[in-house]
């Protein structure tokens, strides 16, 4: 016996169909129809009279919806239990590295002065690796390119960036990638969703035959860049902050270089030291939207 069969049981009763049940808890008829029969055989009895009409409680079934009820209860109240703990603990945070540069020491600094007690441990991570770990628990709480689509993690969105197109000066206006004038593109490395998005730009475009060179370095690309080498892919966000980044020309690359910096956290396991965290987040946008800073979602 499952909390989750106990939890279609219960469905099942206040609605008095699978389909009903169904759109309660967010599922498939199938799946709720599933779980009542396991339940059903490992009980060993029927828990539901069927008819045209629907379903309704058998003699077991009444029986056993007073006990399912206060099971599930119970469970909730657990599990509200141990997300309410006095605030200290930790958080593990990952985040890629352009969020550390603009947005995270703000976000920690607010957070740090109101929460001390909590231990904070935060690590650099590819978008890719943030996912993986996310969805298995060695992160409680990330930051990165979104949204994320999957059964198994949640996401809100933190805040809206722009990718921009950055070239020397004297560059002619680009609107696409053929339009580059440059012997190379400076990015990311393949395990990081900006490099999939200027892959999969410079493929729509075309250009698959202009050399992308791998650089992790921002201040590098950027002097690069300004050299006259090439051009590069980078957050507004990011190049605002690189010293010598009024010496570049900067394009838009239109909804192409649309940013979401969503935070991820594995369904059903966000921790309470996760939840302040974004509170504060969105705290800090709220300010950030008042002072003008309009790259907030």
């Amino acid at each position: 016996m499952k909390i989750d069969q106990l939890r279609a049981f219960c469905a099942v009763a206040q609605t008095g169909s699978v389909s009903g049940a169904a759109r309660v808890l967010n599922r498939v008829p199938s799946g709720v129809t599933v779980r009542i029969q396991q339940l059903e055989q490992d009980l060993g009895c029927e828990l539901f009279l069927r008819d045209r009409q629907g379903m309704s409680l058998s003699p077991a079934g009444r029986q056993l919806l007073d006990h399912a009820r206060r099971i599930l209860d119970l469970t909730e109240s657990t599990r509200s239990l141990m997300k309410d703990e006095d605030v200290g603990g930790r958080l593990t945070l990952g985040a890629l590295d352009v969020v550390l540069v603009d947005y995270m020491p703000a976000l920690i600094g607010r957070f740090r002065s109101r929460y001390r007690g909590v231990d904070l441990d935060i690590r650099h991570q590819a978008s890719e690796d943030l996912v993986q770990n996310v969805g298995e628990g060695a992160l409680d709480l990330a930051l990165t390119d979104g949204p994320v689509r999957s059964n198994a993690l949640e996401s809100r969105l933190a805040f809206i960036d722009e990718m921009l197109l950055v070239t020397e000066q004297a560059h002619p206006p680009v609107g696409g990638p053929a339009e580059l004038e440059c012997g190379e593109l400076y990015g990311f490395r393949h395990d990081c969703s900006f490099r999939f998005r200027m892959d999969r730009w410079l493929t729509e475009g075309k250009a698959t035959d202009l050399p992308v060179v791998e650089i992790e370095s921002y201040h590098t690309m950027l002097a690069c860049v300004t050299a006259g080498m090439g051009a590069a892919w980078m957050l507004r966000s990011v190049l605002e902050t690189l010293p010598g980044h009024q010496q570049v020309r900067v394009h838009s690359l239109g909804e192409a270089g649309r940013t979401e910096i969503h935070f991820l956290w594995r369904s059903g396991h966000l921790t309470r030291n996760a939840e302040r965290l974004m509170s504060v987040a969105q705290e800090l946008g709220e300010v950030r939207r008042a002072q003008g800073w309009s790259r907030l979602g």
